[in-house]
């Protein structure tokens, strides 16, 4: 008995010195599904071969370019006794993988190029994250939760170089995300070149105070190449033509698909507002049978193209004024017995959605489209109002598939103080009252950048990073395990392989911000005082706001702030203040030329400080007594203004 006993302690302690142990303790992200960590180690200077189906040689070529270029090891293919092996498996879902290191070799299976793709990234992940060369011994078990795991770049307000959308694409490929949606036409420019409309682009990017950012479009063997680069990386694009409206640029080539005619010109962001020709004259024409015949083309067009299934045609923010006061399109409405002037809009997303299947493709719609449900559950919508919710609910009850990008906490063109890192990464793209059996028709979640100020590759790459890898792990993860904690941990640890990555992501203290819901909130200002300021805000987002005593929330404005615009506290009665601390967003929205002026009695003001060029300002007033604190704006600034708070360090005498 005594023999026995001691057997079985000897093989419990045998199985505990080699029991797997699952712990969350590797720089990845997205995090995978399964990782079994055993004892020993790998050591990547026996990292030289690598053995692959013959039919991934693109992609391992493109691996062992990356890992030489990244670590300096340098890789082999070879057909047999290979140090790295992958293997092809059916058995696993498309996009699954496993990842197995062993003491002397590395085995990775998938069932197919993207599986293998995954999981090579991870090997990536793995090896910059252990500088000393020794990888720890694990099993990795992997598979999205989302097959669209996307990012939108708008290519309309400002242009993106091939070089920039190439960097961005492998960027995107090394956080496992795979959709690049590019949103090519809008007001501001006809980015997209057409064989049959040669003179479209040129005129739909033509800018006559603006010759330097004039003429800046895709060409068709541009945008094939394009394709092909993000396709070995995993990444798919899909091409947005946005109509019926934002069409002034297409009109700028094509005035004869606008209800009134005349001369349309295209406007750069940069152009002041009220320079702007015709801005709210931008839908086509509906009653104009010429506008369904330019549409195909536009579809024949993008499929040339791109062999995306998903074709975007947009159908976002349609004005209906226009119409009411066209001959064709109140024909057409009264022909087909309408009832409600969005009806014309309807009419034409259908005809465009057969359009778009009768060529084997999917069309895809901003969740407008669905407003009176016009789109089918052959469509698909990519919801962006508000927070998505009531959308989704509608949407799904129809059986209508969805992106999920809602602006909060989706849209990447708000700076941090709005949409932080935290905020994107506690988002579910599921709302709770989704029952199970209609889960399947959430296809995934994007961010959006709209770029009406954002100029600069560096600043794209700043309002992306770190929020893409919070929103990779949201997309990817298919788990409840959900932890803000330890995230921010691995998050911390992964700067080094951001930069290792060129990427100029965001460091500043906003990345910690929760949930901040204006609509369902409402300020109590910090002492008695009132705000006046000229400066127009989003809604819901007031300026009072700016002073209640709370960093969490913030005051934002609608367009960007310019000379003579300003912003003001009064102060129910003066008091001795010993200091001025103003907080901005400081990842995108803040303020570089204004000053900050005080008053005693409301009549006479002194400057006290300035805005350095970060936005920052912090100045003392030695027990001064102050009625109000006033902020004026000294030039015109390309961007919008969002203040977190106006801090007084009142004097306790």
């Amino acid at each position: 008995m005594k023999r026995f006993f001691y057997f079985i302690l000897w093989m419990l302690c045998f199985l505990f010195g080699i029991q797997p142990q699952n712990v969350q303790s590797e720089e990845l992200i997205p995090y995978p599904d399964s990782l079994i960590k055993r004892k020993g180690t790998f050591s990547t200077a026996l990292l030289k071969t690598m053995q692959f189906p013959a039919e991934w040689k693109d992609e391992a070529d493109l691996f062992m370019a990356d890992i030489n270029k990244r670590t300096g090891l340098i890789l082999h293919p070879t057909k047999c006794h290979s140090v790295l092996v992958v293997r092809k498996n059916l058995s696993l879902p498309a996009e699954a993988y496993s990842l197995t290191v062993k003491k002397e070799q590395i085995l990775i299976e998938a069932a197919e190029s993207r599986g293998m793709n995954y999981a090579l990234t991870t090997l990536q992940q793995l090896i910059l994250s252990h500088s000393d060369g020794m990888l720890p011994l694990l099993t990795i078990r992997d598979c999205p939760r989302f097959s669209y795991r996307g990012v939108m770049l708008d290519c309309s307000r400002h242009f993106w170089t091939l070089t920039d959308l190439k960097k961005t694409i492998e960027q995107m490929a090394f956080f496992k995300l795979n959709v690049l949606h590019l949103h090519l036409t809008d007001n501001q420019a006809w980015r997209l070149a057409m064989d049959k409309y040669p003179e479209l682009a040129v005129k739909g990017t033509f800018y006559e105070d603006f010759p330097a950012l004039s003429y800046k479009y895709y060409r068709k063997s541009e945008l094939k190449e394009l394709v092909s680069y993000a396709a070995v990386r995993g990444v798919e694009i899909v091409p947005e033509v946005d109509l019926p409206g934002h069409c002034l640029a297409l009109l700028a080539g094509f005035p004869e698909l606008s209800c009134n005619g005349g001369k349309f010109e295209a406007y750069p962001e940069e152009q002041e507002f009220e320079k702007r020709k015709r801005t709210t004259e931008n839908m086509l024409c509906i009653g104009n049978p010429s506008t369904l015949t330019f549409a195909e083309d536009v579809i024949n067009a993008l499929i040339e193209i791109f062999p995306s299934p998903y074709i975007h045609l947009g159908g976002d923010e349609v004005n209906t004024g226009i119409w009411e006061q066209c001959a064709k399109c109140m024909d057409l409405y009264h022909k087909k017995g309408m009832k409600d002037l969005h009806e014309l809009q309807d009419y034409f997303t259908k005809e465009l959605s057969k359009m778009v299947r009768s060529k084997g493709k999917i069309m895809i719609g901003w969740d407008e489209i669905n407003a009176r449900s016009a789109a089918s559950p052959e469509d698909m919508l990519t919801i962006w109002q508000k927070d998505g919710k009531e959308q989704q609910i509608k949407a799904l009850k129809r059986g209508v598939p969805v992106i999920m990008c809602p602006k909060d906490p989706c849209y990447f063109d708000f700076g941090y103080a709005r949409n932080p890192t935290r905020k994107v990464y506690e988002w579910n793209p599921i709302d709770e009252r989704i029952p199970d059996w209609q889960h399947h028709l959430v296809k995934g979640g994007q961010a959006c950048l709209w770029t009406e100020f954002v100029t600069t590759q560096d600043c794209v790459e700043r309002l992306y990073y770190p929020r893409l890898c919070a929103l990779a792990e949201v997309l990817w993860d298919r788990s409840s395990r959900k932890d803000w904690d330890d995230f921010r941990h691995r998050l911390h640890s992964f700067s080094s392989q951001l930069k290792k990555l060129d990427i100029n992501y965001y460091k500043g203290d906003t990345l910690n911000r929760q949930w901040f819901d204006a609509e369902n909130s409402y300020p109590e200002l910090y002492l008695p005082a009132r705000i006046e300021t000229n400066i127009q805000s989003i809604k819901f987002y007031g300026p009072e706001y700016a002073f209640d005593g709370r960093y969490d929330t913030f005051f934002s404005s609608s367009f960007a702030v310019g000379r003579d615009n300003y912003f003001s506290i009064v102060l129910d009665y003066p008091v001795k203040i010993k200091g001025i601390k103003v907080l901005c967003d400081d990842s995108k929205d803040f303020l570089s030329s204004a000053d900050l002026l005080v008053s005693e009695d409301g009549n006479a003001f002194r400057r006290v400080a300035a805005f350095d060029k970060q936005g920052q300002l912090e100045t003392t007033l030695d027990d001064c007594l102050v009625k109000i604190i006033k902020i004026q704006v000294t030039d015109k600034h390309f961007c919008r203004l969002t203040i977190r708070e106006i801090m007084l360090d009142i004097s306790e005498n």
